[in-house]
């Protein structure tokens, strides 16, 4: 098999690389690292005058017209980087489901500003008592007329304080259980009745909880028909599954080598001469390897439209949470460490990365969700789960 990388895509990295040092400043990363908040206004208008929130879509639409790969490669340099991506990438995930899905009015009315970066869609799928089973769905969607009116409540909403658009599913049959009778809305969010409470995570990250009370949106802010919410929703949940594996391990194997090669051993040396150093190194930049290969899979096959299912949104993030606490326990206490202290190690990376990790086993899906969907679509082992 040959791996050797194609020209387009370094030279996708080069400009990505490039944009970075215009556009990633160290007070955008500190000001993400204080809010957790995951996005920058500025950084998605930059990007957006470049058709990079979109990239894969067509110049005619406001995308850049590149291939997986190539956008692959930008947003790898940006994230490296310390750039706040996840703004963009989940109203990508929203945009395309209306894209797909959407009557004309809506995308009209919505995937112009999106493309150009002026638009930020959060996702409201989760409530307090279905956890990482979306279809456990109470919040409930009444039809009056031309409008739509909301009641209930989601949780970890990120960026809802930011966000111009909730892609909101919601009950519209209310005799219905399960993936039945659902119905997919993009809410404005600075509809009256939408209040927004913060919710704080060991992961530096800020989320929300947010509750709507008769909250009248008009139909033309459905996704799909009333009812068929599932199909929708199916749609989005994939799109997360193949962005989620956008694994955090090649950027802490990195870190750690670049710690390994500085740190004095005590000895006169480098921690990287120690033979056992070396060989969890060594281990982890495979594993790091594995993700990355992963993600490129993920990348052919949707190019030549396919599905590429859950792996990588399974290996990598299980893969962070193993190595972020290796490598806290091969640096020691002083690892533990945060950013705001001058004398943290590697400027408080490793820290942040163990207190990360863990979060990013429910993006796209809990890792337990995810190894049932693998075994029950490509092995055909029974399901885990009664059908609803």
């Amino acid at each position: 098999m040959d791996f050797t990388e194609a020209s387009n895509v370094a030279e996708a990295r080069i400009l990505g690389q490039a944009f970075v040092r215009e556009h990633v400043t160290a007070e955008m990363v500190r000001d993400e690292l204080r809010t957790g908040d995951g996005v920058s206004r500025p950084l998605m208008e930059a990007m957006g005058a470049l058709g990079w929130i979109a990239p894969t879509w067509p110049e005619s639409e406001g995308g850049a017209g590149l291939d997986q790969f190539q956008a692959s490669a930008i947003f790898n340099a940006i994230r490296a980087a310390g750039g706040p991506m996840v703004g963009p990438g989940t109203t990508m995930l929203a945009a395309n489901a209306i894209r797909a899905m959407g009557s004309e009015e809506l995308k009209q009315a919505i995937l112009p500003a999106v493309a150009k970066g002026e638009l930020l869609i959060c996702l409201g799928y989760t409530e307090p008592e279905g956890g990482s089973d979306v279809f456990q769905c109470q919040t409930r969607s009444v039809r009056d007329g031309d409008q739509w009116v909301i009641n209930g409540q989601k949780i970890f909403t990120t960026y809802a304080h930011m966000a111009d658009f909730c892609f909101l599913l919601t009950r519209s049959e209310p005799d219905s259980k399960g993936p039945h009778g659902l119905t997919m809305v993009v809410v404005p969010m600075d509809t009256p009745g939408i209040e927004i409470q913060a919710v704080r995570t060991m992961g530096y990250e800020r989320t929300n909880i947010v509750y709507y009370s008769d909250v009248r949106v008009d139909d033309l802010y459905r996704v799909g028909d009333a009812g068929k919410g599932l199909h929708v929703m199916r749609a989005a949940l994939e799109a997360e599954q193949n962005v989620a594996p956008s694994s955090r391990t090649p950027r802490l194997s990195d870190a750690a080598q670049e710690w390994a090669l500085a740190a004095p051993d005590g000895r006169g040396g480098v921690m990287a001469d120690d033979p056992v150093v070396r060989e969890r190194l060594a281990l982890l930049a495979i594993d790091a390897e594995v993700s990355d290969l992963l993600g490129y899979r993920v990348a052919f096959i949707e190019q030549i439209g396919g599905k590429p299912g859950p792996h990588a949104a399974l290996f990598g993030p299980e893969t962070y949470v193993k190595w972020s606490k290796e490598m806290i326990d091969m640096i020691g206490p002083a690892a533990t460490i945060d950013w705001t202290d001058p004398e943290a190690v590697a400027g408080g990376v490793f820290e942040y990365h163990f207190r990360s990790a863990v979060a990013s086993t429910i993006y796209g899906g809990s890792s337990e969700v995810l190894r049932s969907l693998i075994a029950e679509q490509l092995l055909g082992l029974p399901r885990s789960r009664p059908k609803t």
